[in-house]
């Protein structure tokens, strides 16, 4: 072989392994309308991205698009499906619009408390839900994580010590049936409505009040506009991070496996990241708004509307996961109510 062959084939080796080497490098990207602020956003920033880059060693390159720079959370999901982005983040709210799979988790008064809650959600729970993700809607679930605690009511009217302060009263829900009925349930007016307009829907009294996270009203500077928060704490929020499972099945094996090591982390770690959002929520808000904490006997009020909730909803669940849910807290009463209602 001559010198110049020599060369030529050299040159063309260097070629083909520089050739090979782009073809493993991958870019994904993901979109949320999560702030970076948010404990959601420190998570996907933080955990999220930089971990699965560590697990590829510098193979994946994750892309965020954050704070809906890029898509709101339902045309996030839309996009997804459409291969125009590769992961998302989605309330369990609003991923309602594309099945069923979470919308057990809206179920008011389903769980005791954040710790019960953050230990199923780390738990059999969380795969129980990424296994019905995948039959059901045909998403890899990459992690479950909760964002901003559980959701009160809040308004611009008055002090809403019972349900029927609620008469009438225009309340902002998302696109959740559950959520939906359990304000109607409760007397108020449902409106589903845009976040992105949500203050300035207070402010002009579209609608008068919300069923929302204490989080996510310091986080809108809503205190500026609401005057009262009565801490029902009914329902849990969650966000799935979230792949189509036909994107997700075309990584190669090394890239899924970077991902699902990375969504492990997410799961363990974001509990931790929310309680710390939640306590910085409560001294940003306070003497601005007016909160009332019921007694026990105006909660029997505000969870029996719940159950008319679950009776609405009946069909969007499985009673037979809820009551595994309900049983492992020792939630008899409760289980007792919805029995009784014909919700389980």
């Amino acid at each position: 072989m001559t010198v110049r062959m020599i060369s030529i084939a050299a040159a063309l080796g260097v070629a083909l392994a520089g050739a090979a080497s782009a073809q493993e490098k991958i870019t994904l990207q993901l979109g949320t309308a999560g702030q970076p602020s948010w404990s959601l956003g420190k998570v996907v920033n933080e955990v999220l991205k930089p971990k699965i880059e560590e697990y590829s060693e510098g193979r994946i390159e994750v892309v965020v698009h954050a704070g809906g720079s890029l898509c709101s959370e339902q045309a996030c999901v839309e996009q997804m499906g459409l291969g125009q982005i590769d992961m998302a983040t989605v309330s369990s709210g609003n991923v309602g619009a594309f099945g069923t799979t979470f919308d057990i988790i809206n179920l008011p008064f389903l769980f005791r408390d954040q710790d019960a809650a953050s230990a199923m959600l780390n738990g059999w729970l969380a795969e129980e839900l990424a296994d019905r993700a995948k039959a059901e809607m045909n998403m890899h679930m990459i992690a479950l994580i909760p964002v901003g605690g559980f959701r009160n009511l809040v308004n611009t009217e008055r002090e809403a010590r019972v349900p029927a302060d609620l008469n009438g009263m225009k309340i902002r829900v998302t696109k959740s049936p559950t959520e939906f009925n359990l304000v109607k349930a409760w007397g108020a007016a449902p409106i589903p409505y845009d976040w992105a307009s949500l203050y300035e829907g207070l402010q002009s009294g579209v609608v008068q009040g919300m069923y929302l996270q204490d989080t996510f009203t310091a986080a809108g500077k809503f205190y500026e506009v609401v005057t009262n928060i009565t801490e029902v704490a009914a329902a849990w929020s969650a966000h799935p991070i979230l792949m189509t499972e036909e994107r997700y099945q075309a990584l190669p094996d090394w890239a899924r496996a970077a991902i699902d090591k990375a969504g492990a982390d997410v799961q363990r770690a974001a509990f931790d990241y929310d309680v710390a959002w939640q306590s910085s929520a409560v001294t940003a808000m306070e003497g601005k708004v007016a909160v009332y904490r019921p007694t026990e006997a105006e909660m029997d009020l505000w969870r029996a509307g719940a159950r008319d909730a679950w009776v609405a909803v009946k069909g969007a669940y499985d009673p037979a996961l809820a009551r595994r849910i309900l049983s492992e807290q020792k939630l008899d009463t409760l289980i007792g109510d919805l029995e009784a209602a014909g919700a389980l």
